[in-house]
């Protein structure tokens, strides 16, 4: 008798054990998830500043500042990958369940995408567009009749206009499955004469922008602070630097958290919309926020007053008097350049 009891409670101890098994390896289901987070997956293409093993990010300033916001996310888990930008946007899109949504952070809003995806509120806030080149710009005369007629542009960096350069047909570069202001500005008087398409290769966009650039195979390109910071002193004495006169006086929120459009990705992105409502309302957490994201951006520390009072009017809606800082905008930029 004993034998056939040790039997039965044998095969009820393994039965049970298969049962966790399968729900510790698999999706789980029923009441034993009630009490497991859903997990958030942060997306981000490979960009100079990650660190991490495989395609999981650990550090660096993007991943201090999307793991900043994730801690105001208390209801998931939360892990941080890099992947090539069209396959994030396919994870985005196709992948997704009741327990783990794919979400990227930094998307630009595009309508399109909002067919597909859950935005997010912006996150951080735009400083004037730079874009490098080999050799000296000259805009159009009719861009210099513009340029002077115009309002100026706050900022240290001479400013250009696109459409002059490329009505010159002047060769700049667009990534597919890569859609943000720049490129919509440039589709706007773009030909196959003056872009060049390529795919993103899984590359720091920014360095291989450099790359072109110094093969000759374009004549101008969007480059970030980050990649600019990063360069050689040599390398960088070799580059012409401008803002963009289309995208300088525009103030706009920028790095909204993309989800997938699913239940849980509506819920993740609603989530982050009322965590960004509090630490903007919260002066210690938006100081943080603020300064987080100066740093992810490579920003050089000449620009801060000018990332400072964008912030306040766009992320906490005040009204400042930018002439107030002229002066020491001037006085810093004079410090960085002499």
């Amino acid at each position: 008798m004993s034998v056939v009891v040790t039997l039965v409670a044998f095969v009820l101890l393994c039965f049970k054990s298969s049962v966790l098994f399968a729900q510790t390896d698999g999706e789980c289901e029923g009441e034993s998830c009630a009490s497991k987070k859903p997990t958030v997956v942060w997306l981000r293409p490979p960009e100079l500043g990650i660190e991490g093993s495989g395609v999981s990010i650990t550090s660096g300033p993007i991943y201090d500042a999307m793991a900043y916001l994730s801690t105001h996310l208390h209801n998931y888990e939360h892990q941080y990958e890099a992947y090539p930008v069209k396959r994030a946007w396919s994870l985005v899109q196709h992948q997704h369940s009741a327990q783990k949504v794919y979400c990227f952070y930094g998307a630009a809003y595009q309508e399109e995408r909002a067919e597909w995806g859950y935005y997010s509120q912006p996150t951080s806030i735009n400083l004037p567009l730079l874009i490098v080149a080999r050799k000296a710009l000259q805009p159009s005369l009719k861009d210099e009749l513009d340029t002077a007629q115009s309002q100026p542009t706050q900022g240290y960096f001479e400013s250009i206009s696109l459409r002059a350069l490329l009505q010159q047909n002047l060769r700049t570069v667009l990534y597919n499955d890569v859609n943000n202001v720049y490129a919509d500005t440039v589709e706007q008087w773009a030909t196959k004469n003056n872009v060049v398409r390529l795919n993103g290769l899984g590359k720091d966009l920014g360095m291989h922008t450099i790359a072109l650039l110094e093969s000759g195979r374009i004549d101008f390109g969007y480059v970030g602070h980050r990649e600019l910071s990063a360069l050689p002193e040599e390398q960088l004495d070799a580059l012409n630097v401008y803002q963009i006169s289309e995208l300088s006086q525009q103030l706009r929120g920028t790095k909204r958290l993309l989800c997938s459009k699913s239940e849980l990705g509506q819920a993740v992105t609603s989530d982050l919309d009322s965590a960004l409502t509090h630490i903007t309302s919260t002066p210690m957490k938006s100081q943080t926020l603020r300064d987080i994201n100066f740093v992810a951006d490579g920003y050089p520390l000449f620009l801060k007053p000018l990332f400072d009072e964008r912030w306040s009017k766009v992320m906490l809606n005040e009204s400042c008097d930018s002439a107030t800082h002229l002066e020491l905008y001037k006085n810093l930029w004079f410090s960085v350049t002499h």
